[in-house]
């Protein structure tokens, strides 16, 4: 019967169905090997066309007696040489459920030729073999852009020392055609906007108008910077400022700080 390469592999439903794009191997046993067994790995073909890889194998449970095959052509036949018991067991192992009983059967050969070993040598020389190439290509890509960039401006420059007496002559005539009245010449550059005048500070009116500046006030609203709240038969001290002498001892400190520092060479030397 035709074998479907569509069939879902499912051991648990009875349904062993798998194909190979590799050549499929099954073991025979050793005869000259008599004290220990040992498997001789065997690759099946197609007895028509003699094609061993693309291979289908199928069986069936309750249904087949035995495993068959079908080839990429479309040639199906009988594969007795193909252990049904291996054939299951294989089966189940390439749905993932690993048996130990089974183990001897894989290490054996049974099944798909593994692929080729890489030989990480060769696959390095290949990558580094590319890179190189690469970046020659990106160093030969960089140096034809400067060169076309280069020629680029040339040959601007060539046109316009060429086209200027053409530019000339145009310009001439049509000064002729208008009456000799010069064409003008029109700025690509944005008109500049118009600066607003700066308003100036109230210091600057006070100042021209010869009016003083207002005095301070107090900086404590409470004692008006005496330090003590005083009313008729009331002097406390004040709790919202140091008072006027813990104010001078800070002002004396930071003056002394700044002296130290050298902020206050420039005054001293103004003053003197």
């Amino acid at each position: 019967m035709p074998i479907s390469p569509w069939k879902a592999l499912s051991p648990d439903n009875g349904d062993h169905y798998l194909s190979f794009e590799r050549p499929f191997r099954y073991v025979v046993e050793d005869p000259e090997h008599t004290w220990r067994r040992v498997w001789i790995p065997t690759v099946i073909a197609c007895p028509v066309c003699a094609v061993d890889t693309g291979l289908r194998l199928a069986f069936k449970d309750g249904v087949d007696a035995v495993v068959e095959a079908a080839c990429p052509v479309g040639h199906t036949w009988v594969e007795p040489r193909v252990d049904v018991s291996q054939w299951m067991a294989y089966c189940r192992y390439r749905a993932g459920q690993q048996e130990i009983d089974w183990l001897w059967l894989i290490e054996a050969g049974f099944g798909e030729e593994p692929p080729p070993p890489i030989d990480y040598v060769q696959e390095i020389r290949k990558g580094a073999v590319e890179v190189a190439k690469y970046g020659k290509r990106k160093v030969k890509a960089k140096v034809r852009r400067k060169i076309r960039k280069a020629k680029k401006k040339v040959g601007k420059r060539v046109r316009n020392e060429a086209m200027r007496p053409v530019a000339a002559l145009l310009r001439t005539a049509w000064t002729m055609r208008a009456g000799g009245v010069e064409p003008v010449k029109t700025s690509r550059r944005r008109p500049a906007e118009p600066k607003t005048p700066k308003t100036p500070p109230v210091s600057a009116y006070r100042k021209a108008y010869g009016i003083q500046a207002p005095l301070k006030g107090p900086k404590c609203l409470v004692c008006e910077d005496s330090g003590r709240i005083t009313a008729p038969g009331i002097s406390v001290p004040c709790v919202e400022c140091a008072g006027p002498a813990a104010a001078a001892l800070a002002a004396a400190e930071r003056r002394a700080d700044r002296a130290r520092q050298g902020k206050d060479e420039r005054r001293t030397s103004t003053a003197k």
